[in-house]
């Protein structure tokens, strides 16, 4: 155990001083938060009896940015060229995760139809809105490549500009965080009358606090913002303000809203009931089925995996508890597929990371270990989630829960694919028990079967292999 602990120590240091070295502090900060809120440490402002207050830290930005006249002339091919603008929390193409991946693919999409993909992020990464009131700086990019920094004014100034030669095509709002609440409105009423789609990557537009989770410990189903429900949460001293932003520009432009899910978009058109724009589903992958495998060999251990960050709301606390009880029992075998390592005699680690270039990862190395459950025990209610697809495209059986949101949706359409254990003492008196075993028996021999992940782009799905 300490071998693997000095290990993991050096390779995350490593890991943090070519950070430092080819990106600078502020990137280090980031991924330094970034990796304590996967820790489990859903914010770290968020301490049990602190009370939160909204941001209002100012930018501090010491390098180079445009003028208008030197952005204006960096972007002159948007005169003539039509282009998408997108908006989002980080910089898609450095940062790995769901909304990233999102961006990536879409980029690639609207180039090949011929639009021109210029994305906007604040400079500083923040985990809320920014209430600073307070100039800011913008990152850009332009087709997948660097552009450099702009301030507010510039920014809007030189869109202004572009918008007069009637070339933009749409804006997407991928996600706000970060982002000044009286700003983006700014940006939209300067952009005209152009589509603009709000996507549901999560429920950041809801709370602050997007896992809905009351004080970061459990599903909270994202109560009125004045209710005493919601002000019993840690989070409920920085909802209102937040809540109103994201009302008061729903209710404002013709927005549409586009949700992975629909379990996401009934859910967020719950909370948002003025809400009378369009709402689509634009599922993030699909599965396309092969033929059925035939396994009859029952003699051997059950392989169960927890799939994806070790973090507690992804269930991670019930998994310790599970593998601590089950752990040494014969008749199982549990894994850790993620690329965060979490030493344990109690499960093996499995090192995977999917990214943009190499999508089928999880499931490539969920088949090859061939596991036959994915315990996918999320606490809060996912909009999408790759890990259910990436698993059941390598043909596993799924436990969840019924506060795990499309998951828990998916697995109670089709009960074979699946089972949502009501608790989680339910759920343990399952592998007490020779219930989940001989479960899993009927699952090999009559229903397992492979499938291949078409990733969605732009609003179409397109295969990435057959695996």
């Amino acid at each position: 155990m300490a071998a693997s602990n000095s290990v993991l120590v050096f390779r995350r240091l490593r890991k943090a001083l070519k950070v430092l070295s080819e990106k600078g502090p502020m990137e280090l900060f980031r991924l330094t938060q970034t990796y304590l809120k996967r820790r489990g440490q859903i914010n770290l402002a968020s301490k049990p009896g602190q009370t939160l207050v909204y941001d209002t830290t100012s930018v501090q930005f010491s390098g180079k940015k445009f003028d208008q006249a030197t952005l204006l002339k960096t972007l002159e091919e948007l005169r003539t060229q039509p282009f998408v603008l997108a908006l989002s929390q980080d910089d898609y193409l450095h940062v790995v995760g769901g909304v990233q991946l999102k961006m990536a693919d879409q980029q690639h999409e609207m180039n090949e139809e011929g639009l021109r993909y210029l994305h906007i992020s604040p400079f500083l990464v923040r985990p809320t809105l920014d209430f600073s009131h307070q100039p800011g700086v913008m990152r850009l990019n332009l087709d997948g490549h660097f552009l450099g920094f702009a301030d507010d004014d510039t920014l809007l100034g030189v869109l202004s500009s572009l918008v007069e030669e009637d070339t933009l095509n749409s804006i997407q709002l991928h996600h706000l965080m970060g982002w000044k609440p009286d700003y983006v409105p700014r940006m939209l009423s300067v952009a005209g009358d152009v589509p603009i789609y709000f996507w549901l990557h999560d429920f950041f537009s809801i709370c602050p606090n997007y896992p809905l989770l009351r004080n970061d410990r459990e599903y909270c189903h994202a109560p009125d913002p004045v209710s005493n429900a919601c002000q019993l949460c840690t989070y409920g001293t920085i909802r209102p303000l937040h809540y109103q932003a994201f009302n008061d520009l729903f209710q404002r432009f013709q927005i549409q809203a586009v949700a992975p899910s629909e379990f996401a978009l009934e859910l967020w058109r719950h909370k948002f009931p003025t809400f009378s724009g369009v709402g689509q589903v634009m599922p993030n992958a699909h599965l396309e089925w092969g033929e059925r495998l035939q396994e009859t060999n029952s003699d051997q251990a059950l392989k169960i995996a927890f799939v994806g960050y070790p973090v507690f709301h992804k269930g991670w606390q019930t998994w310790l508890n599970l593998t601590e009880k089950f752990g040494k029992d014969p008749r199982y075998r549990f894994y850790h597929f993620s690329s965060d390592w979490q030493p344990s005699s109690n499960f093996e680690k499995v090192s995977v990371e999917v990214t943009n270039s190499n999508r089928t990862a999880m499931t490539d190395a969920l088949r090859e270990k061939k596991i036959d459950i994915a315990f996918l025990w999320s606490i809060c209610p996912e909009t999408f989630s790759f890990t259910l697809y990436e698993s059941l495209a390598a043909g596993c059986y799924v436990i969840t829960n019924p506060a795990s949101g499309n998951i828990q949706d998916v697995i109670k359409k089709d009960t074979q694919l699946g089972m949502v254990y009501p608790t989680e003492t339910e759920m343990l008196a399952a592998f007490d028990s020779a219930d989940l075993i001989e479960t899993n028996i009927y699952f090999r021999k009559n229903v397992r079967r492979y499938a291949s992940l078409g990733f969605a782009e732009n609003g179409t799905e397109t295969a990435r292999g057959d695996y």
